[in-house]
């Protein structure tokens, strides 16, 4: 068996936890084996060799900085390859906790010593075996410790929970001494939903196998979206791991994600001596970026509660006097030190206090002492540029019911109530119904144009904006009536929608199906393999003009065509009914390109798509140029235009 005594010395930065964290061993000595026969691995040596370098983690729409993860470095000077195979080792000595806590203690001196280290939370791993173990670092009480330590501990997933560990016990256990918890590389370790349900974290770290080209690839939009979706309601923050280019970084910040962490923001450093509370890279992003939800972030202001918060360190007799107010809210916002929201307090948990004549020495002596902390209860959060839709699919549940905490920049900004929701709710309702088509329940012309203008700047994807028509519908109409007519629009429009619906199950696109009016119709994808979905489309518009055949009589069918007026008066032959469309791709990069120049190119081939084999006419369009003149300029279908 081996033994080791540890000294207290170095971590100390004159504050409890440093003082504590000192005493977690930073000078260590490794006396041998218990039968003496052969001297003990030297693991002081072996943890003194190592340093930590620190990467941040930072809020997405404003670059405003929100804590640093420490990583360990100098696995060189050891003879371990990596932070798991030390750490391995230990465990197989029986020193795993006594590795971490050195550890732990390590960087904490090291991040504590850089200037401005009290402006952003310290992100430790803490291996999954030690959850809950009596010697597991910042396990056990100290009364001396700051309740905001500004630790943020990371629940690894690359080993598993020991087994008859109450992950729900031990995590209320750490968070008693001011601990936040995450869950680290979240998605693709042992215990995934389930330490997510039992840890209830503060953070979920997206681990980089679903952000890597995540703007490329619709099922792994979808997964990251749906699980914002619900940590947001549950109160838990998303952190993007592993952002490296500008469209995972606004691919991320649009799907409801609030943090990101990677090497497009900052590589891991260990030579700092100070560090920064914001970074220009990611408030240029979004000063660059034209998709900013502008009408979102303007809508929500206007609709949102700025209810004065209370900082955790508040009393209690603060929190009785703010509910005694008169107009006072049901409830209180509850932020820390750097405006970032903790939660609420509800009215309704106080009212045997608020209503005392002894409410406040009531309260004070339930045994909690007198900060707000246990009172507060975790609610939903969003960001104030988040997408109206967003927040009204992610919040309208039960668990919104006392109200959704806005933030702008990370710091708390208001309080969206219950009734301010079911406003948005409505008001987006009545927009949809407004604007939807009442035969085919697409969406219309204003909801077209926004795909289209989102579509043109979003410059990291190729996009296919497709304008389809039937071909000879007018004269069809008048001979075949209007119920036929009708008939026509809805299996057209039933074959787009379930186009558009399989577009990401059979690749990695977006697609959106609109209907303009009568019978001209919108399809717009995004993403995917261009020569792909250009021939899905080619089959769909193939696909209506076999369903049509069955709007006609046998004779009809048979003879391939009807006699009708056209538009002139005069009665001639026309063919069966079919569709035509032009597809203008734009490929990925910058363009310049408007919506006005779009409908351009589509109003110049109409006429060629008509007449082509396939009815299918393609115009690709690489940059704005000047107008042409008339007769001029204009290509071939398929050909590359400027």
């Amino acid at each position: 068996m081996t033994v080791l005594t540890t000294t207290k010395a170095g971590a100390n930065s004159g504050r409890a936890e440093s003082d504590r964290a000192g005493s977690y061993g930073a000078g260590w000595t490794a006396i041998g084996s218990a039968d003496g026969a052969a001297e003990a691995f030297d693991w002081a040596s072996a943890v003194g060799a190592l340093r930590y370098a620190f990467q941040p983690i930072v809020q997405l729409r404003s670059g405003r900085c929100h804590g640093y993860e420490a990583l360990l470095r100098g696995f060189e000077r050891t003879s371990f390859a990596n932070a798991g195979a030390l750490l391995d080792a230990a465990e197989a000595a029986g020193l795993l906790a006594t590795v971490e806590t050195a550890l732990h203690a390590k960087a904490v001196a090291a991040y504590r010593a850089l200037a401005g280290w009290s402006e952003s939370k310290l992100f430790l791993n803490l291996d999954a075996r030690l959850i809950g173990h009596p010697d597991s670092p910042w396990f056990t009480h100290d009364p001396a410790a700051s309740r905001n330590s500004g630790i943020v501990l990371e629940l690894s997933e690359s080993r598993p929970v020991a087994s008859g560990v109450a992950v729900d016990a031990a995590v209320d256990r750490y968070r008693q001494n001011g601990t936040g918890i995450a869950i680290d590389d979240f998605g693709v370790g042992h215990s995934g939903l389930r330490t997510l349900y039992e840890a209830r974290p503060d953070y979920v770290k997206i681990d980089r196998f679903f952000i890597a080209g995540i703007d490329a690839d619709s099922r792994k939009r979808g997964l990251v979206a749906a699980l914002a979706g619900h940590a947001h309601a549950l109160g838990i923050q998303i952190v993007a791991e592993g952002v490296e280019t500008a469209t995972e970084f606004y691919t991320c910040r649009d799907l409801g994600c609030d943090f990101a962490q990677g090497f497009l923001i900052a590589r891991p450093r260990a030579d700092l001596t100070s560090l920064p509370n914001r970074y220009p890279v990611v408030e240029e992003l979004n000063r660059k970026d034209r998709r900013q939800p502008s009408e979102s972030h303007r809508r929500l202001s206007e609709v949102i509660e700025r209810l004065p918060p209370l900082r955790a360190n508040s009393r209690k007799t603060e929190l009785l006097d703010y509910f005694r107010r008169e107009g006072s809210a049901p409830i209180a916002p509850i932020i820390d030190e750097h405006d970032r929201p903790l939660g609420l307090i509800r009215e309704r948990d106080l009212k045997r206090f608020v209503y005392s004549r002894f409410g406040g020495e009531l309260l004070r002596n339930r045994g909690l002492g007198d900060r707000l902390d246990d009172l507060v209860i975790r609610s939903p959060v969003c960001d104030i540029s988040t997408p109206l839709d967003r927040v009204i699919e992610a919040f309208s549940t039960e668990s919104a019911a006392d109200g959704i905490v806005i933030v702008e920049g990370g710091a708390y900004a208001g309080v969206l109530s219950s009734g301010a929701l079911l406003r948005l709710v409505h008001e987006r309702n009545l927009a949809m119904a407004t604007d939807q088509n009442p035969l085919t329940r697409l969406p219309g012309n204003a909801a077209i144009l926004r795909h289209i203008e989102g579509a043109l700047a979003d410059d990291g994807r190729v996009h296919v904006l497709a304008y389809l028509d039937f071909d000879n519908f007018k004269p069809f109409n008048d001979n075949f009536g209007f119920r036929q007519g009708d008939r026509a629009i809805l299996m057209f429009s039933e074959r787009l929608k379930a186009w558009a619906g399989s577009a990401g199950a059979s690749s990695d696109a977006d697609a959106f199906a609109g209907h303009i009016g009568g019978d001209d119709f919108f399809l717009g994808v995004s993403g995917g393999e261009e020569g792909e979905v250009l021939a899905r489309l080619a089959e769909l518009l193939a696909l209506f003009r076999s369903d049509a055949e069955s709007l006609y009589d046998t004779e009809t069918r048979v003879s391939g065509g009807f006699l009708a007026k056209d538009r002139y008066g005069a009665v001639r032959r026309f063919p069966l009914l079919a569709a035509s469309g032009v597809a203008v791709v734009i490929p990925p990069g910058p363009h310049g390109l408007t919506p006005d120049a779009i409908n351009a190119a589509i109003a110049d081939h109409k006429a060629a798509a008509k007449g082509a084999e396939d009815k299918l006419c393609v115009v690709r369009l690489v940059h704005l140029a000047p107008s042409p003149a008339p007769g001029e300029g204009r290509g071939p279908c398929g050909a590359w235009e400027g």
